[in-house]
C-alpha cells in the first residue's frame, strides 16, 4: 500500500530565481523507512515541510493514503494529515516532563487511555522508568528518543525527521541511529529522514532519495544507490570514485587504462563514462605499460589504505584492505575488476 504519493510537485519561494522543488514525483510503501538526502539547498527540508503542511505546492499533487493534502484546490492544514514530526533541535517542552511531553498530543484521549499510550511509546523507545524526568535531565540521545515517542504516539501514517543525528558526536550518533531505525521498523511506522550524511542514509534506509537542485536524481535501495547510480552526481555524491572514459567494443571498454573486460559493453555503442569505486581496484607490481602508474599518496584510514597513482591521463584512487609495501614513488600497476565498474 502506498502511504505517501507525490505526483509532480513544484514550490518556489519568492526571492528565489530557481525552483526549490522542481516535477518532483515519488511514492513510499507502508512501513518503508526513506532518506532524502542531497547537498545544501537541493531541497531535502523543503520537500520534508511540503509533506508536513508547512509550504503549500504552487503545483502538483500529494496524498497520503489515497487522500489528497495538497493541490491547487486542497489544502490540508498540518494538524489534520495525522503526520508526526520529530524537529531538528527536538522541540520539547523544558518545563514538561517525559511522560507530559509525549502526552501533549494525545488530548483527545481520556486519561487513562493516554497513560497507557505514554506507558507504551516510553517502552517501545526503551525509556520505561524516565516518565517523572524533565528534557535537561536526559542525554542528547535520550532527549530523541523523547522527541521520537512523543511522534508516534497519536499512530500517525507517516513519521518526518529534519536532521535528527545532526546534533550527535559521532560515537553516539552511531548507536542512536541503529536505535532509531529498529524503534521505527518495530513500530511499522512509514517514516521519512531528511540527512546530509550518506552514512545515515546507507546504513538505515530501505530506500534513499537523492536531490540536487530540487530535482529527484534517484529513488532506489541503497545498494543500488552505490552500486548502480544513475549518473555521475550520484556516484560521486556516495563516496569516491573514478570516472574514466571508454570506448565499448566486444566483450569490453578500451581505455587509458587498458581493456576492461565487461558484459555490459554489449548493452552501448560508442565513447562512455565508467564509473569504478576504489575498492573495485587492484594495484599489481606487474602490467601492461598502458597500466603504469606513480604512486602519489598513500593515506592510513585504520582498517584500509587510501591510495592515489596518477596515470598518464588520471589520477586513480583505491583502497586496500590488507597491509601492503606500496610506498610513496613507487611504480604500479592498475588493475580495474570486472565486476566492479558501472556505465554511466
Amino acid at each position: 500500500m502506498k502511504v505517501l504519493e507525490i505526483h509532480n510537485v513544484c514550490k518556489r519561494y519568492a526571492k528565489a530565481n530557481i525552483c526549490a522543488i522542481s516535477k518532483l514525483s515519488l511514492a513510499i510503501k507502508q512501513g518503508e523507512l526513506v532518506c532524502v538526502v542531497g547537498e545544501s539547498g537541493s531541497g531535502k527540508t523543503t520537500l520534508l515541510r511540503l509533506i508536513a503542511g508547512f509550504e503549500r505546492p504552487e503545483r502538483g499533487t500529494i496524498m497520503v493514503k489515497g487522500s489528497i493534502v495538497a493541490n491547487q484546490h486542497t489544502f490540508i492544514s498540518p494538524d489534520k494529515r495525522n503526520i508526526g514530526m520529530v524537529f531538528q533541535d527536538y522541540a520539547l517542552f523544558p518545563h514538561l516532563t517525559v511522560a507530559q511531553n509525549v502526552a501533549f498530543g494525545l488530548h483527545r484521549l481520556l486519561k487513562q487511555q493516554r497513560q497507557e499510550k505514554v506507558k507504551e511509546v516510553l517502552a517501545l523507545v526503551g525509556l520505561t522508568g524516565f516518565e517523572k524526568r524533565y528534557p535537561d535531565q536526559l542525554s542528547g540521545g535520550q532527549q530523541q528518543r523523547v522527541a521520537l515517542a512523543r511522534a508516534l504516539a497519536p499512530g500517525p501514517a507517516i513519521i518526518l525527521l529534519d536532521e535528527p543525528f545532526s546534533h550527535l558526536d559521532s560515537k553516539l550518533k552511531d548507536q542512536v541511529r541503529e536505535e532509531i531505525g529498529a524503534i521505527i521498523k518495530k513500530s511499522n511506522t512509514t517514516a521519512i529522514i531528511v540527512t546530509h550524511d550518506t552514512v545515515d542514509a546507507l546504513s538505515i534506509a530501505d530506500s534513499i532519495a537523492v536531490l540536487r537542485a530540487g530535482e529527484l536524481q534517484q529513488l532506489d535501495t541503497p545498494r543500488e544507490i552505490y552500486r548502480n547510480p544513475v549518473n555521475a552526481y550520484v556516484a560521486q555524491f556516495f563516496g569516491k570514485v573514478n570516472l574514466i572514459k571508454a570506448i565499448a567494443v566486444r566483450n569490453g571498454f578500451e581505455s587509458e587504462l587498458g581493456f576492461i573486460h565487461s558484459n555490459e559493453a554489449a548493452a552501448v555503442q560508442g565513447e562512455v563514462m565508467l564509473n569504478i569505486r576504489p575498492e573495485d581496484i587492484q594495484l599489481c607490481k606487474q602490467g601492461k605499460d598502458k597500466c603504469r602508474g606513480c604512486v602519489q599518496s598513500v593515506k592510513y584510514c585504520g582498517s584500509c589504505q587510501l591510495i592515489k597513482v596518477a596515470t598518464p591521463t588520471y589520477v586513480i584512487e583505491t583502497i586496500t584492505h590488507h597491509a601492503n609495501d606500496i610506498k610513496i614513488g613507487d611504480t604500479v600497476f592498475v588493475k580495474v575488476e570486472d565486476k566492479g565498474m558501472q556505465v554511466l
